[in-house]
């Protein structure tokens, strides 16, 4: 029933407010249904899945740490399929299960893990090689995942000091050309020649839409000791690097993509604290590079 609804209904169906589904939602159905419910449900009948296994589906991945709003989202998937069959046209099933099933409580605090210059380096020297490159892409460039996915050899600057995102999801974002930091160059050289270095091709050679990545992760990070974080995560620390280097909140919101001011002033309180015994420091060493 699912694979009907994916491949016939979904491209008919309309959206909220009369509008068509977009294609990011239609991305995203399809990796809750490739990579979630099916491993999770196979080829069972929906009719067949009740709404107590539902709500314990529902808690264990609460338990397991998966957010409220992943839940939701692949929650989402379902009831679409559900609510599909149905219809009084199609009455595939009695009756949605899904109707009172139970979130998580909505306690979540706001995502604001960021880490320090030092946690970020050994969170990446953690890393198999291949599963760096995005980790690495996030925190010293701060892409977001769908960037990451995109990012192609020749918008990368080897030689250079930018590298180009040609797309993004807003206008403000695209074709900008944040700085290639130091950590991120040797990192991006090795991807280079591993993949023998290609022309073109994708820059990161692993899935950052799975789910996967974040599970190899997450296993590495525990047998090294560090606490985990996610791409999204990675993002937040790259916001904090350029302020404390003392890039301004124009040039920030233009390396990570804003289309406003106010946009980038959310995250000036995620800024390390001050780490200076001469507050003259680097006024005075810009000083003398714009003296040179």
């Amino acid at each position: 029933m699912a694979r009907r609804f994916h491949t016939g209904a979904v491209g008919r169906r309309r959206g909220k407010k009369g509008t068509g589904y977009s294609p990011k939602t239609l991305e995203g159905y399809e990796r809750s249904l490739r990579y979630v419910l099916t491993p999770e449900f196979g080829d069972r009948p929906a009719a067949e899945i009740d709404d107590r296994e539902w709500q314990t589906w529902v808690d264990r991945l609460s338990r397991e740490g998966l957010s409220r709003s992943r839940i939701a989202n692949h929650l989402a998937v379902a009831r679409a399929i559900y609510g599909w069959a149905s219809r009084p046209t199609r009455r595939l099933v009695e009756r949605n299960p899904l109707a009172g099933i139970e979130l998580p409580p909505n306690d979540e605090k706001r995502r604001t893990r960021v880490a320090d210059a030092e946690e970020a380096a050994e969170l990446i020297a953690a890393l198999d090689p291949a599963d760096a490159v995005p980790y690495a892409l996030a925190f010293y460039a701060g892409l977001r995942r769908a960037e990451i996915k995109r990012l192609d050899w020749p918008d990368v600057e080897l030689d250079g000091y930018r590298l180009v995102v040609r797309k993004a999801k807003s206008q403000a974002g695209t074709g900008r050309r944040p700085p290639i930091a130091e950590p991120l160059r040797p990192i991006l050289l090795g991807e280079f020649m591993r993949q023998g270095r290609r022309e073109r091709g994708a820059v990161a050679a692993v899935s950052v839409t799975s789910g996967k990545i974040a599970e190899r992760a997450r296993t590495r990070w525990a047998a090294a000791g560090l606490e985990p974080i996610t791409l999204h995560e990675c993002r937040h620390t790259y916001r904090s690097f350029p302020m404390a280097a003392g890039y301004t909140l124009r040039e920030l919101m233009e390396y990570m993509g804003h289309s406003s001011l106010q946009a980038t002033e959310r995250y000036v309180k995620l800024l390390p604290p001050l780490d200076e015994t001469d507050p003259a420091e680097r006024l005075n060493a810009y000083l003398r590079r714009r003296a040179q």
